[in-house]
C-alpha cells in the first residue's frame, strides 16, 4: 500500500505520522458514536438479564453506521468494549460482541449505552484483537478472553495510578484526562488525512486507516489519548527517529503483511475481515463492497520503560 504523507510530530517518546492513502471517501456512512447521539441508533441488554459479552444493536436509520474496534460503551448493568470494528446495514439488528470494562458493577444504570469519548488503550486493544484473531480460528467468533481483559485493566488502573471503585477502565481514563490533553496537545489534527501510524521511539506502536476523513477526524483525539495511555509515563528519553524512518516503517509493516497468511471471516454485522497474526502483531481489515472501511494493526510487543 502506498501512503502521502500529510504530517509528522513528535513529543517526548511518542510520534505520529499522518496520511492518506490511494482511495478514501469512497462509502458514505457515518460513526456509531454520532449515531448513538443523534438517536439513529441503540444499543442495549440483549435481555432483562443481560449477558456480559453480547449486546443488541439496532439501526433505527437509513445509514450505513461504523463502530470502531475499542469504542467503549458506558451504561446499562455496565461498561463494554467492543471486541472488533463493526459495520452495520441501514434499518438493521445486530448482535454486538462486547468484553465487559467494568468488573465490579451488574446492575442497570440505564436502559441504554452512550458513547465514551475514549477508545480502550492500544495495549488492551492488541491483547484483545489477539484474542479475538485465536476464537475466530476456532470456530468461537468474535470474543476475547474476558478474564485476560480484567486483568489487562487492573494492570492499566496501577500503571495510571487511578482507582476505580467498580474496576471501570472509562473512569480510571478519565481521570486522567487533564494530563492525557496535555500530552495530546501537542499533536495537531491534519485534515487532510485518512490514516496515522504511532510510534514509541522508533518503534510502532499502531496503525489506524479509515475510508472517510470525517470518520478519522473524529476518531483522532481519542486514538491518541488511546496510544497516549501507554506512554505518556514513560521515563524522558532521546526520540530520534524522522519523518522519512516512520514512514519508511509504516511501508515495511504492510509489505510484511503481504507475507502473512492470514485468516478471512465474515464481519459482525455487514462486510469481510481479513486478519492477521504474529507473536509481535495483530491486524485486521473491514471491508465492504471492495470498499476500505477501517484497518488496524497494533504491535504486540509493547515498550515498557
Amino acid at each position: 500500500m502506498d501512503i502521502q504523507v500529510h504530517s509528522f510530530n513528535k513529543h517526548r517518546r511518542l510520534s505520529v505520522l499522518q496520511f492518506s492513502t490511494p482511495a478514501f471517501n469512497t462509502f458514505e456512512y457515518i460513526s456509531g458514536p454520532s449515531a448513538i447521539e443523534k438517536n439513529f441508533v441503540e444499543v442495549r441488554e440483549v435481555s432483562i438479564t443481560g449477558s456480559v459479552n453480547n449486546l443488541e444493536l439496532v439501526n433505527l436509520s437509513d445509514k450505513y453506521v461504523f463502530f470502531m474496534d475499542g469504542d467503549i460503551l458506558v451504561g446499562a448493568k455496565q461498561n463494554r468494549v467492543l471486541n472488533t470494528s463493526v459495520f452495520v446495514a441501514p434499518n438493521s439488528k445486530i448482535n454486538l460482541p462486547v468484553s465487559c470494562v467494568e468488573q465490579g458493577r451488574w446492575r442497570a444504570i440505564s436502559d441504554k449505552f452512550r458513547p465514551s469519548e475514549f477508545l480502550s488503550p492500544d495495549k488492551i486493544r492488541a491483547k484483545k484483537l489477539k484474542s479475538v484473531n485465536e476464537n475466530l480460528k476456532k470456530g468461537r467468533g468474535h470474543f476475547a478472553d474476558q478474564g485476560e481483559v480484567w486483568n489487562l485493566v487492573n494492570e492499566f488502573s496501577k500503571e495510571m495510578a487511578a482507582f476505580s471503585e467498580s474496576s471501570d477502565l472509562d473512569d480510571i481514563i478519565k481521570k486522567n484526562r487533564e494530563s492525557l490533553d496535555r500530552f495530546i496537545d501537542k499533536f495537531p489534527l491534519n485534515n487532510l488525512a485518512n490514516g496515522l501510524a504511532i510510534f514509541t521511539d522508533s518503534n510502532p506502536l499502531s496503525i489506524d486507516i479509515f475510508n472517510r476523513t470525517d470518520i478519522y477526524q473524529e476518531y483522532f483525539s481519542k486514538r491518541l489519548r488511546s496510544a497516549a495511555t501507554d506512554v505518556f509515563n514513560l521515563k524522558e528519553k532521546e526520540n530520534s527517529i524522522t519523518e522519512a524512518e516512520a514512514r519508511f516503517k509504516a511501508l515495511n509493516l504492510f509489505d510484511e503483511l503481504e507475507k502473512i497468511q492470514f485468516t478471512v471471516h465474515n464481519g459482525v454485522g455487514i462486510g469481510t475481515e481479513k486478519r492477521w497474526d504474529t507473536d509481535k502483531i495483530a491486524a485486521m481489515e473491514l471491508k465492504h463492497l471492495e470498499h476500505l472501511i477501517h484497518f488496524t494493526l497494533l504491535n504486540l510487543d509493547q515498550v515498557k520503560n
